[in-house]
């Protein structure tokens, strides 16, 4: 499957692979996604490199209204079981889930290896001011899906990024896909999700965290209100045997390629 006009489908559990060999590694997107956004992360990366569609995602079915981390960690410990992965890598909300299956010391996770958390948006809890940005922007993007305004919500999207990768026309195309799609299909239903706690914070989630066994990167940049730096500190502290790389602001899907791709290709060397 080469790109999004041939969406892998039910028959593959919406997951397309490219690639053969081992190891075998899991790659899923964030909000709004896609597997044209997660490739581009698997440049480098040796063996076999599925990526995944989430539900509500590529054509997949949206589980309904209200998403939640448990059901996200589901989708992905089904794709980590069908595909074999001993390495993963989640983007955003797929980083939640992930942190959520470590959390529960799930199953699925027995034979992870390496684990790259990039942009990751929630977890445990978030500082009153951060809780109450997202929720007047999770109003306004509301308003602006129940009225089909696409332009407003490429506009307020593009708000929330740096200005020089807001006057990029790339990025203004691709902010625009995810704008039609927030007003066509079902993804809207997952729109919640921004005020959603990853990880419960009790002592057995601390423990399970702390004991995990594989190696974790965490990936993220600054000047992102949507995936706080402090948000990825605090899952550093959380996991002993981790690594945090902080990259300048507009880094991660724009800027900054080149360096993510290298942090990456090392990490999953």
């Amino acid at each position: 499957m080469s790109d999004d006009l041939n969406l892998p489908g039910p028959d593959t559990g919406y997951i397309a692979t490219f690639g053969s060999g081992r190891p075998h590694t899991l790659f899923s997107h964030g909000f709004a996604g896609a597997v044209r956004d997660t490739r581009p992360f698997g440049t480098g990366v040796s063996g076999a490199r599925h990526f995944l569609h989430l539900p509500g995602h590529g054509g997949r079915p949206s589980p309904g209204p209200g998403w939640t981390y448990p059901q996200i960690a589901e989708a992905l410990a089904e794709a980590l079981r069908t595909t074999s992965a001993t390495r993963a890598l989640g983007v955003s909300m797929s980083a939640g889930g992930l942190l959520h299956l470590l959390s529960t010391a799930h199953p699925a996770i027995a034979n992870l290896e390496k684990l790259a958390l990039v942009l990751p948006a929630s977890f445990t809890g978030f500082p009153a001011e951060v809780t109450a940005a997202n929720r007047s922007y999770l109003e306004r993007l509301r308003r602006l899906v129940a009225d089909e305004d696409v332009d407003g919500i490429v506009d307020l999207m593009l708000s929330r990024e740096p200005a020089e990768v807001a006057e990029m026309l790339p990025a203004r195309a691709w902010t625009k896909a995810k704008a039609e799609n927030l007003v066509h299909t079902d993804m809207s239903d997952g729109l919640g999700l921004a005020l959603e706690i990853a990880v419960d914070d009790t002592a057995e989630a601390a423990e399970n965290l702390r004991t995990f066994p594989g190696e974790v990167l965490i990936l993220t940049h600054e000047d992102d209100p949507a995936h706080p730096v402090p948000i990825a500190e605090a899952i550093h502290r959380a996991i002993p045997n981790s690594r945090l790389e902080v990259l300048p602001a507009g880094s991660i899907l724009w800027r900054g390629r080149h360096e993510v791709r290298r942090i990456l290709g090392e990490f999953f060397a």
